[in-house]
């Protein structure tokens, strides 16, 4: 028992000291912050910002000499506060020797100012990019600086010096009643939205290589390749037209927006290829459209088609003059390149010609083989009506299932309406398409015309479209 008991008291001794050593550093630690804050407090002109935020009640609290015990009752014991590598606290006794209160203290020691700030970061780019890029004069960068009597990162004017925005021109193929009455998709845009903007001018990642996997060239022309890709989004299979030029002028920028106005601008029909959208990317138009199975070219192959079935594209090619036509518009290509084939539906596409039968927009005539003579010879007066020629050339070469003379006299004699006789074919058939190519403009039908002949009661339910 009474060595227990000498063990209890050289234990309840031991405690003792413990809690005399940690009063005494309580107390040590609390000298410094009198100290310290004091100093803080005398010397207002000479300390930071830093420490002029933490100031204002110091002299209420503190004082130079030991503060009451209700004041630091509740004493931060931790140094966290200015161990900080703008600020170390110096030991208790360098401060109670060195601290004089007749000569002004040293101010503390600032962080070392930084001259890599975001705002220099900013001009350096827009010197490299300035330096690289900027040379080309499409942006004057002096102007657009002054624009707005407001700052202009340099780095954002370097970056538009880098990028060149395609011409925003209205689009001549809309009549004023048809931009107030609304989208010409209507319910058929549902693919024109949900493709993200891509990059243009050559920012960033290309957009045709992002949005599509190129499977195959399906396409060459004299001014663009079309190609079958397949949309990495959606996973669809489209039609993605590029221009084989590259279109740095303007000029040559509005006059291939021209194609891309045409088609948006008739929206959606069963008979004429669906465009999606269009983009600038390296100085060349891509137009992404809907893919088609073939077209009825006649280099993709020498099939001579029955009557019926050329009947069957007349009728549906003709929907799609009628349509265009009552829309203003002549699409002055028509040939069998430019027919395409989507499950049995025959499709009118290529718009690289069009133009406005009031003729206010430039005539380019497209393939001369399966143009008039009026075009020939620059009458523009009816413009409906070299469409029907074109088209009833076309029929009468997919018939003869041979290409059609680039000159010479068969070539003038079908422009003279000398059209040589069809062995196996319907006579009503061969003066239908005699009457289409009459070297009289005005002697031919229209499209409306052509789509209520009788001649196509006959194709009955065989008929793909109503």
């Amino acid at each position: 028992m009474k060595r227990k008991s000498q063990k209890g008291s050289r234990i309840s001794k031991t405690k003792k000291l413990k809690v005399r050593k940690n009063e005494e550093v309580k107390g040590s630690l609390i000298s410094h912050f009198t100290f310290q804050l004091g100093k803080v407090s005398l010397n207002k002109e000479h300390s930071t910002p830093r420490f002029q935020a933490q100031e204002p009640d110091i002299n209420k609290d503190f004082t130079l000499g030991i503060p009451s015990a209700p004041a630091f009752d509740d004493a931060i014991l931790s140094q966290d506060f200015f161990c900080t590598p703008d600020y170390i606290t110096p030991e208790a006794a360098a401060m109670a020797n060195n601290f004089d209160f007749e000569k002004d203290d040293k101010p503390c020691p600032k962080s070392p100012e930084k001259d890599k700030t975001a705002a220099s970061k900013r001009h350096r780019l827009a010197a490299v990019l300035e330096e690289n890029i900027c040379g080309r004069e499409e942006w004057d960068i002096e102007t657009v600086s002054e624009k707005r009597n407001g700052y202009v990162s340099q780095s954002a004017v370097a970056l538009r010096c880098q990028i060149k925005m395609p011409p925003c021109i209205r689009n001549p193929y809309l009549n004023e009643s048809s931009e107030i009455d609304g989208d010409p998709f209507g319910n058929h845009r549902s693919k024109h939205a949900g493709i993200h903007p891509a990059t243009i001018g050559g920012v960033g990642f290309p957009r045709y290589l992002s949005d599509f996997h190129e499977i195959e060239r399906i396409g060459n022309g004299n001014f663009s390749c079309v190609f079958k890709v397949l949309n990495r989004i959606d996973g669809c299979m489209y039609a993605v037209k590029r221009s084989t030029k590259q279109l740095q002028k303007d000029i040559e920028r509005r006059k291939a927006l021209m194609e891309v106005q045409a088609m948006a601008s008739l929206g959606s029909h069963q008979n004429i290829v669906r465009y999606y959208t269009s983009w600038f990317e390296d100085d060349h138009l891509y137009i992404q459209m809907e893919l088609c199975e073939h077209s009825l070219s006649m280099s993709q192959s020498s099939k001579s088609y029955t009557e019926e079935e050329v009947l069957e594209a007349l009728h549906q090619i003709a929907k799609a003059l009628q349509y265009m036509h009552g829309r203003g518009i002549a699409h002055l290509d028509v040939k069998p390149d430019n027919i395409y084939v989507v499950d049995g539906i025959y499709k009118l596409g290529d718009f690289g010609c069009s133009s406005l039968l009031d003729k206010s927009l430039p005539i380019e005539e497209g393939d001369a083989r399966y143009m008039p003579q009026e075009i020939l010879n620059e009458q523009y007066d009816h413009l409906e009506k070299v469409d029907i020629f074109s088209l009833g050339v076309t029929i009468y070469e997919l018939v003869r299932g041979s290409a059609l003379p680039e000159s010479g006299n068969n070539f003038m004699n079908l422009r003279e309406g000398k059209m040589p006789l069809l062995p196996g074919h319907s006579m009503p058939f061969q003066n239908l398409l005699k009457v289409m190519m009459d070297p009289d403009p005005v002697r031919r039908p229209c499209a409306n015309d052509i789509v209520k002949h009788p001649i196509f009661d006959r194709l009955g339910g065989s008929s793909k479209i109503k």
